[in-house]
């Protein structure tokens, strides 16, 4: 019994042995292979989850802050709290995985490449260098929600304190919004780093005469392959095509919500506009005619409104009357618009709107060619007289009749219009009602004539 032992603890010392001295080439792919196929599926799986609780995160927020009691602000039991305790966990659980990639990296350093005619020390100096940083940027994630854990419970606690007013809760939601754009910036990191992994991987594979794997998946790309519950939440509204309202998908989705569109941008004020709804953590789309954006200073002033997060539509070039243009001149007026579009922010728009809200035969066809929606409006009033003004416009906008479940509030690039925004805001939230992230609007529905 006691030979069996000894034979067996020898048997697997000779192959821990041999497995340690096996080729610089073998143990490279090895090592390759457990990044792809294990590191990094759970690192994106990972991350992809958080980037799901902040979502989640920003629509309980907006839950709360309607409940004038601001309860959920005060219990540190709520949803609210659960959800920052469970994003920490997460962030957390990025260590094992930080540690693995180190490790990985330290692996490709130490692999000895002299006496191999497939390999070079420029292939593993790549792979082992972004591991590293890869591993680096995931301890800066995982600082960064510590960081915004603090953040956000002395937000709350703020909130729930006696005398807080609406400067508190702005100055406490542009804190907030800095740290997580912060972490949004780690986030393209590891993109980038993703990306680069999988091409350092392939220049091994294809010198080995390996067979070479398709593309890493990314976070965004990960989300669009989770489960079906998922796809439904990315195409949760679409557009009635008779009322231009914003309606649920399904039985599931919020149907007290309303959508913020902003037009005739970006002349003088949408940029400020885009940073106060940033700051109230409001989504809008925003409205552009092409001739605002022609000159580099448009061009800019457009790429910063999208940088922040919202989602730029097309409102022609000239703000004309569709029925009064030939063929012909609708479609340089659109299409010229989507193509300054895609110069600035690198992407043409998913929605379109005529001036006026007076469609034609060739607007409709043209806009269906660039694959948009087309919308009209439920409700505007900034460009009556008696709404030039901030307090008015104000009033009106939150108490009309008009404002009710799926709501598309118009609102143009005016003085007036900019100074009211945060109370049109705040009071529609007051009544109860979130705010549609034009992202969840499906591409069908939509004005048809």
């Amino acid at each position: 019994m006691m030979r069996q032992y000894i034979t067996g603890l020898l048997l697997f010392i000779a192959a821990a042995v041999l497995s340690a001295c096996g080729s610089p080439e073998d143990k490279t792919l090895s090592n390759i292979e457990t990044i792809e196929g294990e590191t990094i599926p759970a690192l994106t799986e990972t991350l992809q989850n958080l980037i799901d609780f902040e979502s989640e995160q920003s629509g309980l927020f907006n839950e709360s802050i309607a409940d004038e009691s601001l309860d959920n602000f005060k219990n540190d039991q709520s949803e609210l709290y659960n959800n920052l305790n469970e994003r920490t966990e997460l962030a957390n659980s990025l260590e094992e995985i930080e540690t693995d990639l180190k490790s990985a990296a330290e692996d490709f350093k130490s692999y000895d490449v002299d006496d191999s005619s497939e390999l070079n020390e420029e292939m593993l100096t790549n792979l082992s260098d972004t591991s590293a940083g890869l591993a680096e940027s995931l301890q800066a994630v995982r600082s960064g929600y510590q960081d915004i854990k603090n953040s956000e419970i002395s937000f709350f606690e703020s909130l729930a304190a006696d005398g807080a007013d609406y400067t508190v809760m702005t100055e406490g939601i542009a804190a907030v919004n800095e740290q997580h754009e912060q972490i949004s910036e780690h986030y393209t990191q590891i993109n980038e780093q993703l990306a680069e992994i999988r091409s350092y991987g392939n220049t091994v594979k294809q010198a080995l005469g390996e067979e070479t794997d398709g593309e890493t998946a990314s976070l965004e790309e990960t989300n669009t392959e989770n489960s079906g519950a998922d796809s439904k939440a990315e195409t949760a509204y679409i557009v009635d095509g008779e009322t231009s309202s914003i309606v649920p998908a399904d039985e599931h989705t919020d149907a007290k919500a309303v959508l913020l569109t902003i037009d005739d941008a970006p002349d003088q004020n949408a940029v400020d506009m885009a940073k106060t709804l940033k700051n109230l953590d409001v989504p809008a789309i925003f409205f552009v005619n092409g001739m605002f954006i022609e000159s580099e200073e448009g061009q800019s002033m457009l790429k910063e409104i999208h940088d922040l997060g919202f989602e730029i539509g097309n409102h022609t070039y000239n703000h004309f009357n569709m029925q009064e243009l030939t063929p012909e001149d609708v479609r340089l007026e659109i299409a010229d618009t989507s193509d300054l579009i895609e110069e600035a922010i690198g992407e043409r728009p998913r929605f379109f709107r005529a001036p006026f809200g007076v469609n034609s035969e060739a607007s409709i066809k043209v806009a269906e060619e660039e694959n948009m929606t087309v919308m009209n409006w439920t409700y505007g009033f900034d460009w009556e007289p008696d709404y030039q003004e901030s307090s008015a416009l104000a009033d009106i906008m939150v108490n009309t009749e008009m404002l009710s479940d799926g709501a598309n509030l118009l609102m143009h690039d005016r003085s007036w219009t900019a100074e009211a925004l945060p109370d049109i805001v705040t009071g529609i939230q007051d009544k109860g009602y979130s705010f549609i992230d034009p992202a969840l609007i499906s591409s069908e529905g939509g004005v048809t004539e």
